[in-house]
């Protein structure tokens, strides 16, 4: 009988597991002691680094294990900076940061060289848009190297080689079904995790004694109150900025959404329903309003795809058509935080946003090829500012909006070199939605519509991109399923309608 065997594999393990457990016991017992006496992210640093030691010793599956904490540390986003500067201006990293998913992911090239070195066979790194970013990572150190202040632009280039390793890994050893559902599964628990926090923030009107995870204090309102917000409740779950929250499920919402429509079983799909859900919640309690437009245009979007499949392209129009305008009349309808949010808060702002468009054209008209150099935007802002409000004297912020940021910081060279390495992975996504392994297909097609949404959201944003784990994750997630479904291609020809039999939970 199965329940025999098992039993006879597990007295069989016992002997062996013994040797580790007692030992790893004493040492995560005596780390812990010691962490408890630390600040808090360097408690989360070495429990974490003690946890990943004694597991190297365990009987288990070691590469799935740290590939679940990979993805789990990459969405709660803890970091520490090391030689921390201070300084007045606005710098999007304040020293050489070391985040927490750099644990569990050196243990994962650990596990990848060692494989390679057994076998004696060659790492199989993807190049899928490795050369632009490798092009636009040498474009950052020469912006750096002509710009005014190299040591927060080394500051920033150091993030950005995290980034790329990070990408690296995840477009080279994501090479399986297995290692696709773990991804999966864990991308969309974060969601629920961080849906379920900001739901929390806002019935609370605090940060849940998270700031040492990234939570603003006061949610950021006192820094908002000129804004007309200070009687909104914005959150930020663990991750900090509410915008940043947003920017977070611009890339996986789509995502949880698409897998709605692979063939799961029930109990699948319900708990995708309620990862979604709760997504959807958090999404719109950031406020962000460029970010929930996008993110509802992107599911939109899949839910046409759907319809087109089952019932035709007139049918998913009229369907669409219908769908779009029950939820104007329900947002903008009735009296709720979004309609609010978009008819009555923060003018200025919105306003304000232009003359910060015409500083940035300023700085790529001096500096066109290699801009004014990483994390040096808003030194050298006030220089640029000829506006008739002089901007940059009372809100010297990055413009928002990205492709503008990245110009003015890297030269249109550096712009250049970043469109081409998302064209590289869009290209990447192109053949994976059309798969004829469904799970790969839905997945794919969430993953290029929530990458498209994020770009989208940046038009009216900034973000601080060497430092963004989230967006460089999933990108290199993008890179393995072109891989995973060229793989399907061989085992079938058969063409792919993005419908399947029903497949096994993730």
């Amino acid at each position: 009988m199965e329940v025999a065997g098992t039993e006879q594999r597990a007295q069989a393990a016992r002997p062996d597991t013994l040797l580790w457990y007692l030992p790893a016991g004493v040492l995560i017992g005596l780390l812990f002691l010691t962490a408890l006496q630390l600040n808090t992210r360097w408690f989360f640093f070495l429990f974490l680094g003690s946890l990943i030691f004694a597991v190297s010793f365990a009987p288990v599956d070691k590469k799935a294990f740290y590939l679940t904490l990979l993805v789990l540390a990459v969405s709660i986003r803890v970091g520490l900076n090391f030689y921390f500067q201070r300084s007045a201006m606005h710098h999007s990293t304040h020293g050489f940061l070391i985040q927490l998913h750099y644990l569990p992911l050196a243990a994962l090239y650990a596990i990848w060289a060692g494989r390679c070195w057994l076998a004696h066979s060659s790492p199989g790194i993807s190049t899928r848009g490795l050369a632009p970013l490798t092009a636009f990572f040498g474009v950052g150190v020469i912006s750096v190297l002509l710009g005014g202040n190299a040591l927060f632009g080394a500051f920033d280039l150091f993030a950005l080689l995290g980034s790329i390793a990070l990408f690296v890994y995840a477009s080279s050893e994501i090479r399986t079904e297995r290692d696709l559902r773990i991804v999966l599964t864990v991308l969309l628990v974060s969601v629920s995790i961080q849906g379920i926090i900001a739901i929390g923030q806002h019935l609370t009107r605090s940060t849940l004694g998270l700031e040492f995870f990234g939570a603003y204090d006061d949610l950021g309102l006192k820094s908002q109150t000129w804004q007309g917000l200070a009687d909104r409740t914005r959150v930020g779950g663990t991750i900090g900025h509410p915008n940043a929250l947003a920017m977070f499920f611009d890339l996986l919402l789509p995502l949880g959404f698409s897998l709605l429509f692979c063939p799961f079983q029930r109990r699948t799909r319900l708990l995708l329903s309620a990862a979604v859900g709760f997504g959807i919640l958090g999404h719109v309690l950031t406020l962000s309003r460029g970010g929930f437009v996008a993110t509802g245009l992107g599911c939109l979007l899949i839910f046409f795809v759907w319809l087109r499949q089952r019932n035709g392209f007139l049918a998913a129009i009229s369907a669409l058509t219908l769908l779009t305008a029950l939820i104007l009349v329900f947002v903008f309808g009735t009296s709720n935080l979004v309609t609010s949010r978009f008819f009555r808060d923060d003018y200025k702002a919105a306003f304000g946003r232009i003359p910060l468009i015409q500083v940035a054209l300023n700085m790529i008209r001096d500096r066109p090829f290699f801009g004014v150099g990483l994390n040096n935007y808003n030194e050298v802002a006030p220089r640029h500012d000829n506006t008739p409000q002089r901007i940059t004297s009372w809100w010297n912020i990055p413009v928002h909006n990205q492709f503008l940021y990245i110009a003015a910081q890297m030269g249109l060279v550096g712009l250049a070199c970043y469109l081409l390495f998302i064209l590289a992975i869009l290209r990447s996504l192109w053949p994976a939605i059309r798969s004829s392994d469904p799970l790969v297909a839905w997945a794919s097609l969430g993953i290029a519509v929530g990458i498209a949404v994020f770009l989208a959201h940046l038009q009216i944003e900034f973000d601080s991109l060497p430092r963004n784990s989230q967006f460089w994750f999933v990108s290199g997630l993008a890179v393995s399923l072109g891989h995973l479904a060229a793989t399907a291609s061989k085992r079938t020809r058969a063409p792919s309608n993005l419908h399947g039999h029903p497949i096994r939970d993730l």
